[in-house]
């Protein structure tokens, strides 16, 4: 087996199709509806891909460097996914805890830790405590772990660093010290490192759940939440990225890279991130390997975490310009979003029902030309469901961008051109809707909503702030 080839194996995802018919070799998906065309060859590997696909399987080296070229790119596609081996594996892995002046959250953090499935002969705990002024020293003595006292107050990225330059493990788990860890943590991500091509694999971050409004709405839109679905980050323009509160690595790739930047107290696990991907490395999000994260439980202290976060993204930017961001843009969508737009602002029925009539044209239209191109039929409703996400997701990341950026301004522009105030507040109204509907919080809707709101005036201000700072508003 070649040194690039990850263990594992390949599986077709759930509702894709493989069609070989008088059109050739075609690759049907429903949900996004697209088909993809592809050589015999491919088909074969797909097909061994329905029941689970290893590259141990194939012939020889040469093949098996076009096979795993197929099986990323189809991997990247949303076509096959890819499960790590079953196969027991332990390495020596070092958990590394930075902690300042948290003598009462420390402990359970500790706790979760030592009771890890996990031998402990194959981990190491090392606490690096960032000088603390209370009784977290005290406290840490108080179990089985190693123990590194900074000589004064570093920042979070002083420590992880120190904690990893005194780590033995060939794996470098880091946590943080208001969590506490699923006992299955390392067992369920350490086999992603099974793909030697992987640097660093991130896992899901739980909020606890808690009965205040602000519990609930974190428990569902916590920023340090990657999300339900398996992502993979690599190249040089990916904001793919990870918090440092659950992240894997390997030390040898740690080390090599010169880890974190100690100048930066927020917005170092994004830097680190995309400096892994610029350097060619790929890393890996996984929803699980669970951790439970501590919120700050008071309305006002927990915003303006948001806004602390919002003053790296000039930094970051301006470091990687080659990264920017992007939108799933398609004109006929553009076009669609400006008549609804218009139509709103000069209160014009006429616009809108040209919009409506549109939308249900261009499903009928686009499955002739499917039927034409393929050779398939599929039911009219299935191309009604396409187009409308498509749309809809458009409106989504507009909306969602206008949100996020620009909502203050958007509010005061409203005020001293009412003809705007309609569309201005359905644009930033939308994103939240599909966040409730999506991810279904304990919440009425207008609580959400304020929430929602709230964070994204913290976060833009924030961004001000440091463009201000940065002296770039990139």
């Amino acid at each position: 087996m070649g040194s690039q080839t990850p263990g594992g194996r390949y599986h077709l995802r759930n509702g894709t199709r493989l069609i070989s018919g008088e059109k050739g070799c075609l690759v049907l998906q429903i949900a996004p509806l697209r088909a993809i065309r592809v050589n015999p060859a491919a088909m074969r590997v797909l097909k061994r891909c329905q029941t689970g696909f290893s590259l141990h399987e194939a012939v020889d080296d040469a093949h098996r460097t076009a096979v795993l070229s197929l099986c990323d790119t189809m991997y990247e596609a949303g076509v096959l996914d890819w499960e790590p081996p079953d196969d027991v594996f332990e390495p020596l892995v070092s958990i590394v805890v930075p902690v300042y002046n948290r003598a009462h959250e420390i402990g359970p953090c500790l706790e979760s830790l030592l009771h890890l499935n996990y031998p402990a002969s194959r981990r190491e705990i090392i606490v690096v405590d960032d000088a603390s002024v209370d009784q977290t020293v005290s406290v840490v003595r108080g179990y089985d772990v190693r123990l590194l006292i900074q000589p004064k107050n570093m920042g979070q990225s002083a420590a992880r660093n120190a904690g990893v330059q005194a780590a033995k493990g060939e794996i470098v788990a880091f946590i943080d010290s208001d969590c506490t860890a699923d006992p299955n943590w390392l067992r369920e991500l350490l086999p992603y490192f099974h793909d030697p091509r992987l640097a660093l694999v991130g896992g899901y971050v739980d909020t606890p759940r808690g009965t205040s409004r602000l519990d609930l709405y974190e428990a569902v839109h916590s920023p340090l939440n990657m999300g339900s679905k398996r992502v993979m980050g690599k190249g040089e323009d990916s904001v793919f990225y990870v918090p440092t509160c659950n992240m894997l690595l390997r030390k040898e790739v740690y080390i090599q890279t010169g880890g974190l930047d100690e100048r930066l107290r927020v917005g170092e696990d994004v830097d680190f991130c995309w400096k892994l991907m610029s350097m060619g490395h790929r890393l890996m999000y996984t929803p699980e390997g669970r951790v439970k994260h501590k919120h700050r439980n008071r309305l006002l202290e927990n915003f303006k975490r948001r806004f602390d976060y919002g003053t790296s993204e000039a930094v970051l930017y301006d470091r990687y310009r080659q990264i920017t961001k992007r939108f799933p843009w398609h004109w006929d969508g553009i076009l669609l979003l400006l008549l609804w737009v218009t139509g709103l602002m000069v209160r014009s029925v006429p616009l809108l029902l040209v919009g409506l009539v549109y939308l249900i044209v261009e499903p009928v239209y686009k499955r002739m030309r499917f039927n034409r191109q393929f050779g398939i039929t599929l039911p009219l409703n299935k191309f009604f469901s396409a187009t409308g996400k498509r749309h809809l997701m458009l409106a989504f990341h507009f909306g969602h961008h206008l949100t996020r950026y620009y909502l203050m301004a958007a509010m005061v522009l409203a005020i001293f051109v009412p003809q705007l105030a309609l569309p201005l507040l359905a644009l930033t109204i939308l994103p939240a809707v599909v966040v409730f509907f999506r991810k279904k919080p304990d919440l009425s809707f207008p609580v959400f909503l304020l929430f929602f709101w709230l964070e994204q005036a913290f976060y833009q201000s924030g961004v001000f702030w440091g463009c201000l700072k940065q002296g770039s508003f990139r």
